[in-house]
């Protein structure tokens, strides 16, 4: 199973929309979103990423879509209103506080718990899990995926493992399932962590995405009716390096490299 998420295009925050670059980006997308095999499209209720999505969608007539809630921003709330986001922390706050670092309690520390954090990341975690499982991709409680009606990957035998075969440029195997997410950048990160093991902090913190960049995980299945993601590609942006079209800093606090 290949699962892509696509931050929505540079954006008009005051209107939940793109901006006049952000128009420019997308078409840069969609002229390579609408070359892929996809299986279903799935995006974010609000503006920006819808806004990112319809070109594509209007070109692939013959693809599912679907909005899910709960690939909405992921927000910190505090007493049933929006505060803002539950990242951007400066350096001495966010290294001082050693459960952010935790998969199972960054949402226990006392900053998270001042809002209503949790539930909103279990709002996330169920809604992918949910997802997956329609594709027979089943969450158990070691953490990975059980896989129902698995196709093995034809490359591997266990019982006659070929030596260096990680080391094999091209592996012949054609993904039979292709998830493709209009989202956001705090949202996949949520995600993300969820699906690697990681908390979703150190990846809000550490990690940048830019404005219609694409971000590529696929399964690893070597062993019957076994599957974990693995990130193979994180804010790509070649549609706009090869467009001339300068990559987006929304959300980021320094200077993009610019190859244009």
């Amino acid at each position: 199973m290949r699962l892509i998420f696509i931050r929505h295009g540079d954006p008009d925050y005051k209107n939940d929309d793109v901006t006049e670059k952000g128009k420019r980006e997308v078409e840069l997308l969609t002229n390579r979103v609408t070359k892929w095999d996809i299986t279903k499209i799935c995006c974010s209720p609000l503006g920006r990423a819808q806004a990112t999505a319809k070109p594509s969608i209007q070109i692939l007539k013959n693809i599912k879509v679907e909005i899910y809630p709960w690939l909405q921003e992921f927000y910190y709330y505090q007493n049933g209103k929006k505060t803002g986001v539950c990242w951007d922390f400066l350096p001495e706050f966010y290294t001082s506080q050693k459960k952010f670092f935790d998969k199972d309690k960054w949402y226990k520390s006392s900053h998270m718990k001042k809002g209503d954090v949790h539930n909103n990341y279990k709002k996330v975690c169920n809604g992918i899990d949910s997802l997956l499982a329609e594709y027979g991709y089943i969450r158990n409680k070691k953490g990975f995926y059980t896989v129902q009606n698995q196709k093995l990957n034809p490359n591997f035998d266990p019982n006659n493992k070929i030596e260096k075969y990680q080391l094999v440029s091209e592996k012949h195997l054609k993904e039979d399932t292709t998830l493709v997410f209009f989202c956001h950048l705090g949202v996949m990160f949520t995600i993300i962590g969820h699906l690697t093991g990681v908390s979703p902090v150190q990846l809000w913190q550490g990690f940048y995405v830019a404005p219609t960049s694409v971000t590529v995980l696929n399964t690893e299945e070597r062993l019957p009716e076994q599957a974990y993601f693995r990130v193979e590609r994180l804010g790509d942006t070649n549609h706009l390096t090869n467009g001339g079209e300068p990559i987006s800093s929304s959300g980021y606090f320094t200077d993009i490299l610019s190859e244009i």
